[in-house]
């Protein structure tokens, strides 16, 4: 089982898997429905996006001084996986421009192009993760990817009410990625801290130290607030919850270090089990 999951992460399959499961909950939320072929357009999207920043942080390094498990990965198979990369990006840019009309096609072009611009930058002057922390990009895209197209299927429909929803689900699915990716930096500090790697945990050591208690008091945070805006206690809102605090628990000693992140990953999909069991 360690060795399949370690596998998927280094396959860079977690965080494709992750946003299709929140896109099926932001088109609940919006009550709107989606066609496979936007689901697949997500999943290769968030795929190319992740496996590209892996690629080019694995580029040229050596596999024996690598100690992160899926860098120590995509540096083994670095030419199949750059391969495969270069194929399904063809693949995705025809799929789009056969797919979407040319307003989707800018504003994706444009969404993807300010991400690349920001690894670009981080490329040429790392320093650039001083100002504006790779978590926080990690988090605004990932809202950004998974309301694409509910959002596009639901513009027939705007109204008070689905700015509401879309704040609902944005505040919530946003903080929970960047829970996540406090606690993968926080395990890793110590590792990043030696290459010369700039997280939120090697800025701020007190994350490292302070990461259970974030993520329980985050996961209640979540919980009030969405109490708030829906007027009542609901499943979406404990689902969430249950995610922060699961993902606070993964900072257990008894849990091998390189498993965390995956696991950490895995917890993000809690939210989708639990509404698709109790809805």
């Amino acid at each position: 089982m360690s060795r399949l999951l370690l596998l998927v992460n280094g396959l860079s399959l977690d965080a494709p898997l992750v946003s299709i499961a929140w896109q099926e909950i932001a088109a609940r939320q919006l009550h709107v429905p989606l066609q496979s072929s936007e689901r697949l357009l997500l999943f290769l999207a968030t795929w190319l996006v992740y496996a590209g920043d892996r690629l080019l942080d694995s580029r040229g390094v050596l596999t024996s001084v690598v100690e992160i498990p899926r860098h120590r990965f995509v540096a083994r198979n670095f030419w199949p996986l750059l391969s495969l990369w270069v194929i399904l990006f063809m693949a995705t840019a025809v799929m789009t421009c056969l797919l979407l009309n040319l307003t989707a096609i800018l504003i994706a072009v444009l969404i993807l192009g300010l991400l690349a611009g920001y690894f670009g930058i981080c490329l040429r002057l790392p320093s650039a993760r001083w100002v504006i922390p790779r978590e926080v990009i990690v988090s605004l895209f990932f809202i950004v990817a998974v309301l694409f197209f509910p959002i596009l299927e639901a513009r027939s429909t705007v109204n008070q009410e689905l700015g509401l929803s879309l704040f609902r689900f944005s505040l919530p699915a946003g903080g929970l990625i960047l829970l996540n990716c406090l606690g993968i930096a926080s395990w890793e500090a110590e590792k990043d801290r030696q290459s010369g790697e700039s997280t939120l945990a090697t800025r701020f050591p007190a994350v490292v130290k302070f990461f259970p208690g974030i993520a329980i008091a985050t996961g209640i945070v979540f919980l009030l607030i969405d109490r708030l805006l829906a007027h009542e206690w609901n499943i979406f809102g404990v689902s969430v919850c249950t995610a922060a605090v699961l993902i606070g628990f993964l900072n257990s000693e008894r849990i091998p270090q390189d498993l965390k992140p995956i696991l950490a990953d895995a917890m993000l999909i809690v939210p989708f089990v639990i509404l698709s069991i109790l809805s």
